[in-house]
This record gives structure tokens, sequence and C-alpha cells, in this order.
């Protein structure tokens, strides 16, 4: 009934070519999604990679850290033990006989002071205490004597020391008292007494030691050295020389043994060379007539020679007698330390005690041992001047 009106062939055409422009653009579009797909998932393997390294990376910093901070802990652990260990060192054995002799004390105090109605731990904890508070007396004491020496106030270290011994010599004789079978010495009374009274001793070997390295660290010429040590092979051989040696190194403060075996012998020929000088060539006695006495009521009559009115004969020129010379005796090698500090006291007199010691390579000590003492002033010089070495002069009294 209807007819279809025939279409135009350039509008077929034309829906024919954009159907193609279409489905063209679609395989374009799905082309690029697959592109863009492709594109992201090589993106987000790349993130995952460099994420991996960045994590692996950091798992290796984090680790190597570790390892250091680990390695740092151990050394100051290693070096904590170290210095433990080296201040344990020296004082192990005095804590060891501390610790001996106060548990002799613990022991009888615990036997035969505690009251038995006690129970057991108070009788512990008073033996205890009765044996820590008798043995850390001297100990106590004797740790001020150290601290004393460290500050170098020796009087007081002195008497700090002996006051210790004399408390240490009482603590031992009290716990002799405790083991010994009456007044008859047994093996524990004369083991526990020792531990008691080897405590000071033991503390001045560590104080000893303790001031000896403070001197070094300070100054080692502050250390009044005790000269050479032979070999025992020369002292064996020499034995009169290597002390004569020793000696002579010590006054002359030699440290090297070679050069004091020298400079002894060197001295002892310069001695023995002397000696045969004066033996040979005995010095001559110059004798003095005794004058004559006069006085003055007798007049001394003086003899006329019968020749004065001749004519003077001129005397024959005397030869003179010669005396004989004697040999310079040789002078050792090197001065004494008292002639060093005395040469370096007058090249500058009014120097401190360490220039001296400087110009005269001595400790301060031994300078102000060898010094001559200086004038502090008198009522005749009431304007003496001050120097460095003798301050101000105490002005004389009116």
């Amino acid at each position: 009934m209807f007819r279809r009106t025939p279409e135009d062939p350039a509008i077929l055409a034309a829906r024919a070519a954009a159907r193609r422009e279409s489905a063209q653009a679609d395989v374009e579009r799905a082309r690029l999604m697959a592109q863009l797909d492709r594109e992201q998932r090589e993106a987000n393997a790349e993130h995952a990679r460099r994420q991996a390294l960045a994590d692996e990376q950091e798992r290796r910093r984090r680790d190597a850290a570790r390892r250091v901070e680990r390695a740092e802990t151990m050394e100051r652990r290693r070096r904590a033990r170290a210095e433990f260990g080296a201040k344990l060192r020296p004082v192990l054995p005095l804590l060891l006989i501390n610790g001996g002799a106060a548990y002799a004390q613990a022991a009888y105090a615990h036997d035969q002071i505690a009251p038995a109605a006690w129970n057991g731990p108070s009788r512990v904890a008073f033996a205890v205490a009765f044996s820590a508070a008798l043995e850390s007396i001297a100990v106590y004491v004797q740790w001020h004597a150290h601290d004393a020496l460290m500050l170098k106030a020796h009087a007081t270290a002195a008497s700090l020391r002996r006051a210790a011994w004399l408390i240490a010599a009482v603590v031992a004789a009290i716990n002799y008292a405790h083991f010994a079978n009456g007044a008859a010495p047994t093996a524990a009374a004369v083991a526990f007494a020792l531990l008691s009274l080897l405590s000071p001793w033991l503390w001045g070997l560590h104080t000893r030691r303790a001031q000896h390295v403070q001197l070094l660290a300070e100054d080692a010429s502050l250390i009044d050295d005790a000269g050479v040590e032979f070999s025992p092979k020369r002292r064996r051989m020499f034995p009169i020389r290597s002390l004569m040696a020793a000696r002579w190194s010590i006054e002359h403060n030699e440290r090297d043994p070679r050069k004091a075996w020298e400079g002894y012998n060197a001295a002892r020929a310069a001695r023995a060379a002397a000696r045969r000088t004066d033996k040979d060539h005995p010095a001559k006695k110059v004798t003095t007539p005794p004058p004559v006495e006069t006085t003055p009521e007798e007049p001394v009559e003086v003899p006329v020679d019968p020749w004065d009115h001749a004519e003077p004969v001129p005397p024959a020129p005397a030869t003179p007698v010669r005396e004989p010379v004697r040999p310079a005796r040789p002078v050792a090698r090197s001065l004494t330390v008292a002639e060093r500090v005395i040469a370096a006291h007058t090249t500058e007199p009014t120097a401190t005690h360490e220039r001296i010691a400087h110009l005269a390579q001595v400790s301060v000590s031994t300078v102000k041992r060898h010094r001559p003492r200086p004038v502090t002033g008198s009522p005749s010089a009431p304007h003496a001047a001050a120097t460095p070495v003798n301050g101000t002069p105490v002005p004389a009294a009116a």
C-alpha cells in the first residue's frame, strides 16, 4: 500500500562513509585504550620495582645502622668492663683481705656476741654489721690518707697512715684474741690477725702507685728517679762497681745504663790519675819562720857592716827556683745536681723555682733542696726589694 521512497545514492554513500569512520574511530579508541592500559601496567610495575628497591635499601640502611649501634654498644660495654677491671685489679687483693678479716669478725660475733635468744636472720645481720663496722675503721682512715696524698698534703697523709696502722694493729689483736687458745697462737688466730694488720700496707701500695701515675700525668720530671738498673749479669760480674755506678747515676740524674757506666768509669779513672799525680809530685810544704818579738822598751841593735864604706858591688842575678807544677785535677764531664741548681740561680737570681727547675733540668723539689736560701731582710736594710722568690721582706721593727 505504501511504497518506500527511494533514497538518494549520495546520502547512502555519505551514511556508509560515516559508519566506516565511526568503526575506525572505535578501533582507534580501543587501540589507544589498550595502549594506555599497557602503559599503566608498565608504570605500576616500574613503581612497584622502585618501591621494592627503596624498601630494600631502607632495610639495608636500618640493618647497617643497627649493626653500628650494636657495635658501639658492645664497644662501650667493653670499655666499661675494661675500666672497671682496671679499677678493680689494684684493689681486689685489698677487698679479699678485708673480706676475710670481716668474715672472722662476723663468725665470732655470730657465735659469741649475738644473743642466743635472737632468731637466725637477726644474729646474721648483727654479725655482719659488727664485722663491717670494726674492719672499716682502719680502711676509712687509710682512704683519707690516700686522698690527702693525692691532694699533696704529705704531712696529713703521714699522720693518717700512722693512725691507720695503729687502728689496724688494735683490730688485729682483737681478731687474734677471738681464735687464739688463750695466749697461745693458733693457725686461725695468726691468719685472721695478719688479714686485719696487712690492710694499711696494701692500701699504701695502691696509694704509691696512684701517686706515681698522677705525677707521670702532670710532669715526669717531678718523679725522683732512682737511677739506672743494670743487668743481673753485670751486677754479678762487677758487684761493687755496679753499686757505685748506680750511686753515680743517682747523683747525676742519668737514666741511660751505658752512659752511667761510662761516666762512672771516667770519674773513677780521673780520681786514680789524680792520686797517681799526687803520689809522683807531692806538694812542698812552705814553712814560715816565727816572727821575732820586739818590745818598745828594748830597741833592737842593728849590727853595722864594716864594709859599708866600700863601693857597692852589684849583686849577681839570682836564678829563680821554680816549684814543681802540680797538674790540674781532671774534672768530671757533668755537673752535679746542686751545681746545676746554683748555676741556674746565679744566672737568674730572681726567677721562680719552676724556672730554675727548667733551666737546671731537675724537679722543683730538688731546686727547693739545693737552692741558696734568700735573705728576708734585717733591721739594717728595711727597704729590701721584693722578689718572686722570697716575697715582700718583713719590715724592721721601729
